[in-house]
């Protein structure tokens, strides 16, 4: 939802820039949601009906919070509202990418620093 949410803030600004974040996003989650979807599928027990469900959830929300986002933010542009949720989403972004990124190669070392996921 945060992407989503930068998404439609920054197409609100800027079609240019909306339309470069959209692709950029949809290339990330593309590899995400093809490795989530192969998780979902392969587990037993899972009705496909609910599969279908988990699977569409994510794009959904995505596109509901763009949508939002650009809705209301067309009415708080140019105010200080409006730097503070650019500002929330884009450090939001890069905290989830770069947790992501330090807990997957502190997985490979077996042990979960704490100090850097506070700094972070």
């Amino acid at each position: 939802m945060i992407d989503g949410m930068l998404i439609g803030l920054s197409g609100s600004v800027d079609k240019k820039t909306g339309c470069l974040m959209a692709m950029a996003t949809a290339i990330e989650m593309g590899f995400l949601g093809f490795s989530f979807a192969c998780s979902i599928v392969q587990s037993k027990g899972v009705a496909r009906l609910l599969s279908l469900l988990i699977l569409a959830t994510p794009p959904l929300a995505m596109l509901a919070a763009s949508l939002a986002a650009s809705a209301g933010a067309q009415e708080i542009e140019g105010s200080p509202a409006f730097v503070g949720l650019i500002a929330f989403s884009l450090v939001a972004l890069l905290f989830l990418v770069v947790e992501e990124l330090l807990l997957e190669a502190h997985a490979k070392e077996d042990g979960d620093s704490w100090h850097i996921s506070f700094a972070l």
